[in-house]
């Protein structure tokens, strides 16, 4: 088997791309899946995630990928018999040779949003460049956004998923991540939301993401450990 390739980006930072790729990658480490994490940001962001663990492991692996730019895709392509999934946390810029090479290989790609205005705006260029990469691939690879930090109850927020739901071609993927202190929470101690106490909706949403994911990427959903402190 080789690895199935899910990368995560957006042009505009603090959109959630990290906090999607860490909390999907622990998800389905402790799904019993082998899976790496290919950080593409120079700043790190998922190699401290991770190594806020100390001595507590973190179900995957991290990978410096930021350290390749344009060689991304043949260094990718290296660690494909090595991992059942490879996850690439992308730099925030759709412009990152090392996004842009990541999408080529890509089974399912995942475009994190908040849904304020500015967020809402930069969707735009992703979409543009994910419809690029599925062009010159010459494979139709699944495309989704996901929208986090939600406030659902909330008029705009509302309004907002509408629509990202109008978007046919490159539609929400159907589970919502909220604005919960689970997520920020779980980054502190290097874990996901399941080691945090009182985080079981924040879980029921992460794995509900899971399946979604598992599901676009072919591969079985396993056995779900969601017990939480």
């Amino acid at each position: 088997m080789t690895s199935k390739v899910l990368t995560v980006f957006n042009e505009k930072g603090g959109s959630g791309k990290t906090t999607t790729a860490c909390q999907l990658a622990g998800t389905l480490g402790l799904r019993g899946y082998d899976v790496l994490v290919a950080d593409l940001d120079s700043q790190q962001t998922s190699a401290t995630w991770l190594a806020a663990a100390g001595d507590s492991q973190f179900p995957a692996t991290i990978w410096p990928g930021y350290r390749y730019g344009s060689n991304i895709t043949s260094e990718i392509e290296k660690l494909t018999k090595k991992y059942d999934i490879i996850i690439a946390d992308c730099a925030p810029s759709v412009e990152q040779p090392s996004t842009w090479g990541t999408l080529l290989v890509s089974d399912v790609a995942l475009i994190p949003t908040k849904l304020n205005p500015p967020d809402l705006a930069a969707l735009s260029a992703a979409k543009r460049m994910a419809k690029k990469a599925q062009q010159q691939a010459g494979r139709d690879f699944p495309v989704r956004v996901v929208a986090n930090a939600t406030r659902l109850h909330m008029a705009d927020d509302k309004e907002a998923m509408k629509l990202l739901k109008s978007d046919t071609e490159f539609p929400p993927i159907g589970v919502t991540l909220g604005d919960r202190k689970a997520f920020t929470r779980s980054m502190l101690i290097g874990a996901t939301a399941h080691s945090v106490r009182h985080g079981e909706e924040a879980v029921k949403e992460i794995e509900a993401l899971a399946d979604s994911v598992l599901k676009l990427l072919g591969l079985p959903l396993r056995a779900k450990k969601v017990g939480v402190l």
